[in-house]
């Protein structure tokens, strides 16, 4: 196979990666395992840029060991790796026994003197973004020209790379402000129904806050009764944020808006097939509320 034939296929093969999987990982894994079967690959990684952290950490590997992906980590500017990132230029050494650059953080290349290596490192990018690069090392080639054919090989993956980089990194920051978005409603929901803000200080209601205290510390079945309107359901939201299922959840039902052929369906759910028109499985209320309070209101 000739060589551009040669590039050309291995660019499919990456194409058809890229629309086979979201997972960044698998789609790395599988990235480097087509560059170790096509260039003699030795090692190859892909980093990421931690946003946070300003650290570069090792995504994905091939060719190195849980122990040696662990130590990967560099700072922007450190080693080769850093110094790709800081500048968003690739950068290719034709034998890392030679350049003081090459940090061997990871230490997988133990006997680079005895086995000549060459090195080449992209960015991966989006726009003028730095997310993070692609990196291969291997036999150093007698023909050093082979190793820019590399370099432009490994650049047009990592241009197809970027864009899933950029999906992954903003499906994080998503996933992340939406925990942070429900803790804080957790706690505004924690801060409403605490005792204190509870309106009422005759004895009556003095005795059912003393009452709710002591009810929320277990895990006691409660009957609420009262008239429509008198705050049943606000008593039960306090019972469960003062108990320790606050981070759990409150599921209410409202038995009298369900007729009772329904009713059983709706607490317990059901299997798929179970019944005629069971096309799906459904999970029931008592389940929903594992870890939390369910409130059977009427």
């Amino acid at each position: 196979m000739n060589k551009k034939l040669k590039e050309l296929t291995v660019l499919y093969e990456i194409s058809k990666v890229l629309t086979t999987s979201l997972d960044l990982k698998i789609i790395g894994q599988n990235i480097l395992k087509i560059l170790s079967d096509q260039l003699s690959m030795e090692r190859g990684s892909l980093t990421l840029l931690d946003i946070e952290s300003h650290e570069i950490v090792i995504k994905v590997a091939y060719g190195l060991s849980e122990d040696e992906i662990q130590r990967g980590k560099y700072r922007i500017g450190e080693g080769i790796t850093g110094e790709v990132i800081e500048k968003g230029e690739p950068i290719v050494v034709p034998d890392i026994s030679l350049e003081p650059r090459f940090l061997n953080r990871t230490g997988a290349r133990k006997k680079i003197k005895d086995f000549p290596l060459s090195f080449i490192c992209v960015p991966i990018k989006v726009g003028n973004e730095v997310l993070g690069t692609l990196s291969i090392d291997k036999k150093r080639p007698d023909n050093l020209d082979e190793l820019n054919n590399d370099e432009d090989l490994l650049t047009a993956i990592a241009y197809f790379i970027g864009p899933a980089v950029k999906l992954k990194q903003n499906t994080n920051e998503e996933k992340k402000r939406l925990i942070e978005e429900n803790i804080n409603l957790r706690n505004e929901l924690k801060d409403k129904y605490k005792i204190d803000n509870m309106v009422g200080n005759s004895p009556h209601m003095v005795e059912i806050y003393k009452k709710v205290l002591q009810v929320s510390k277990s895990n006691a079945t409660v009957l609420l009764r009262g008239e429509s309107g008198t705050g049943k359901e606000l008593i039960a939201k306090a019972i469960h944020f003062n108990s320790n299922r606050a981070d759990g959840p409150f599921i209410k039902v409202s038995c009298a808006a369900l007729p009772e052929t329904l009713l059983e369906d709706e607490l317990f759910g059901h299997t798929k097939g179970a019944f005629t028109g069971a096309f799906e499985t459904r999970i029931g209320r008592f389940e929903l509320a594992s870890g939390g309070t369910l409130f059977l209101d009427e």
